[in-house]
C-alpha cells in the first residue's frame, strides 16, 4: 500500500478532502453476457435478476479515506427470489423503510477484490436512498466499512477522471502523480493518463549493474531532437533530466516534455504531451511527480 501524501506530490499543498460515489454498472456476473442474454435480464438500475444466474439489488458501501475525504461505492448484493420479489414490492411504498436483505456481495470492487461472494447484510437508513451494507464481525467488508483506507492507494483504483490528483502505482518501486480530470489506462504494457487537451505515458526500465543514473538517461536521450530547453536535478540518489519542444502532429502543433528521473537501479520515463504551451508548467509538475519507495 503506498503512504497517503499529507499534501501535493509538487508544492506540498493540502489536498481537498474528497468525497466521490463511483457506481458499478452490473453485477460481476452480468458483465460478459451475449446480447440475447441481456435481452433476458429482468429489472432496472437499482434490481436485475436473470433465470440461472440469480437476483441482485443495488446497495450503498461508503468507505472512509485518509484525509478526512470518502468514497460511496454502489455495489450489488446478490439475494433469493423471495428477497428480489420482496424488495420490488416496497421499493417506492413506505414499507421500503424497514426492508433487510441478506445475501453475498456481487462485485469485486478494488482493492477489495476478496470481497466478492463475501456474506453481507443490507438495510434502509433513509428513504431517499439505497440500502446500505453491512458485514458480519471479522469480515472483510466489516473492515472496509469500518476503518480508514489510504486515499491513494483506493483512489488510483478508480479508473475514471478524479477531480483531485491522485498518487499512481506505475510499478512496485515508482509512482507517479495522475492529475485532476486525467482518466488512466494501460495499453501495451505503458501507463497512460489522458483528458482534454493532455495526455501522458509513464514507463520504467531496468538498469544494468554499475550502470549511473545520469549514464542511463544520457542514453534513453541520446539522438533525441533539439530541445526547447531542458533541466536537470539531483534529488537525493535519483538524477532527474527533463527536456521539451514543439511537435507537429497530424498537421497541428503539438507540445511535448519528455522527463526522467533515474537511480542506479532503474529509471523511470514519462512523456507529457499537451495543446497549450501554458502548461509546460502542469508538465514539470508531472515529471518532478515521479517517486522511487524503497
Amino acid at each position: 500500500m503506498l503512504d497517503h501524501l499529507a499534501g501535493c506530490s509538487c508544492c506540498g499543498a493540502p489536498l481537498d478532502a474528497l468525497d466521490l460515489d463511483v457506481r458499478s454498472g452490473v453485477p460481476d456476473a452480468l458483465l460478459d453476457l451475449s446480447a440475447e442474454q441481456q435481452a433476458k435480464v429482468w429489472g432496472n438500475s437499482d434490481l436485475q435478476r436473470l433465470e440461472g444466474v440469480g437476483g441482485f439489488v443495488r446497495c450503498l458501501m461508503p468507505v472512509r479515506l485518509t484525509g478526512g475525504g470518502s468514497v460511496t461505492y454502489s455495489v450489488w448484493l446478490k439475494v433469493d427470489d423471495d428477497q428480489l420479489r420482496h424488495a420490488n414490492a416496497v421499493w417506492s411504498a413506505p414499507a421500503y423503510a424497514d426492508l433487510v436483505l441478506n445475501g453475498t456481495v456481487a462485485n469485486a470492487v478494488r482493492p477489495w477484490p476478496e470481497m466478492l461472494g463475501e456474506a453481507a447484510r443490507a438495510e434502509v437508513r433513509d428513504e431517499g436512498t439505497l440500502p446500505y451494507l453491512a458485514g458480519a464481525g471479522g469480515t472483510l467488508l466489516s473492515r472496509v466499512l469500518t476503518e480508514q483506507w489510504d486515499r491513494d492507494d483506493v483512489l488510483s483504483r478508480i479508473g475514471h477522471a478524479l477531480p483531485a490528483p491522485v498518487r499512481q502505482a506505475v510499478t512496485g518501486e515508482w509512482s507517479i502523480e495522475r492529475s485532476a480530470g486525467l482518466k488512466p489506462r494501460v495499453a501495451d504494457g505503458v501507463l497512460m493518463f489522458a483528458g482534454p487537451g493532455r495526455t501522458v505515458h509513464v514507463e520504467v526500465f531496468d538498469l544494468r549493474d554499475g550502470t549511473t543514473p545520469e549514464a542511463a538517461i544520457a542514453r534513453f536521450t541520446k539522438g533525441a531532437p533539439e530541445p526547447a530547453g531542458e533541466v536537470s536535478e539531483r534529488d537525493g540518489d535519483v538524477a532527474r533530466y527533463a527536456f521539451w519542444l514543439t511537435a507537429a502532429v497530424r498537421g497541428r502543433e503539438q507540445f511535448e516534455l519528455y522527463g526522467y528521473a533515474a537511480t542506479a537501479s532503474s529509471v523511470a520515463a514519462v512523456t507529457c504531451m499537451y495543446d497549450d504551451a501554458a502548461d509546460l508548467g502542469w508538465a514539470q509538475e508531472v515529471w518532478r511527480s515521479l517517486r522511487r519507495h524503497g
